[in-house]
């Protein structure tokens, strides 16, 4: 199946502009995290979370009036607005998890005396104390880590070059950097779904970019003399076709589940929209150029 054939778009050509437009939204994207830093989920950052359907449709100021102020809750419609449900994220306070448990109880004891109106049918909940979210933090931190320095090895043993590996897992990390601002920006937390999310991405990437460099090496083989730029942008071109039915049909699976998954998979249909296009994009924009800028610079 070919959607394309037969291009010749100068990709390499362009890249220094795209390159240098992909290092500024790294830098801005790291500056915003820096200083604003990402919203951790209950997960991560210890707390109690309850999901609470009324009766009728609730009013989210009465919601929010009948709980007292010390709860610091974040409350938000859950789900698709016909059942009726509130997400209520109440923040960590310093102590045990049977705090944590007495503040789900009063706040479900609030809204029952004073939102009487329109009475809880049924409710979930769900309790993270402070260790466990900063174990889950550090262990997602490292696997993120563990999974792109043994693609970068796989890579350069596969490849038989440092730079290819090199390639492709600083497109991995353009990717993360970026899908995190992006997370930053929209106000998405970070739970467990969006750290599968970020590791599918990472592995998504640097799929995309195997299949180009595996490509550029068939055509190394056969056509030495060629110039190595020449020869990757017509490896990009040539799997092209490749790239935009892999993509394509992907992006549209995950938009399904971000406009119909419903809230409990927003973050993760979200990150993984996200995730798709930069990860097209820096396949061919940054993992390529950088192979075709570290061999002319060895070459030279």
């Amino acid at each position: 199946m070919q959607l394309l054939t037969d291009t010749r778009i100068d990709f390499i050509g362009k890249a220094k502009v795209f390159s240098a437009l992909s290092a500024l939204a790294v830098i801005g994207c790291a500056a915003l995290l820096s200083t604003r830093g990402v919203q951790y989920g209950v997960e991560f950052s210890g707390g109690t979370q309850l999901v609470v359907r009324f009766e009728q449709a609730p009013a989210i100021d009465d919601v929010r009036a009948a709980l007292d102020s010390e709860l610091a809750a974040v409350i938000q419609t859950f789900d698709d607005p016909s059942l009726n449900q509130v997400l209520i994220r109440i923040a960590q306070p310093p102590g045990s998890e049977e705090e944590l448990d007495a503040r789900a109880e009063r706040a479900l004891a609030n809204l029952a005396e004073r939102y009487p109106g329109n009475p809880i049918v049924e409710y979930s909940t769900e309790l993270v104390g402070p260790i466990v979210g900063a174990e889950l933090r550090r262990k997602a931190i490292q696997l993120t880590v563990v999974a792109l320095f043994f693609q970068l090895l796989y890579i350069g043993v596969r490849f038989h070059g440092v730079v290819w590996g090199s390639g492709a897992a600083v497109a991995a990390f353009h990717d993360v950097v970026l899908a995190l601002g992006a997370l930053a920006v929209f106000g998405y937390e970070i739970t467990l779904n969006v750290i599968a999310a970020l590791l599918t991405i990472v592995g998504y990437s640097v799929n995309d970019t195997i299949v180009i460099f595996d490509r550029a090496r068939e055509n190394l083989h056969q056509r030495r003399k060629q110039p190595f730029g020449e020869l990757v942008n017509q490896s990009i071109n040539q799997t092209l076709s490749r790239t935009l039915i892999t993509s394509g049909t992907t992006f549209f699976a995950v938009m399904g589940l971000y406009l119909f998954g419903g809230e409990v998979l927003r973050g993760f249909a979200f990150t993984m929209v996200v995730g798709i296009v930069i990860g097209t994009y820096s396949t061919i924009f940054v993992a390529a150029p950088l192979v075709v800028w570290w061999q002319g610079r060895k070459s030279g």
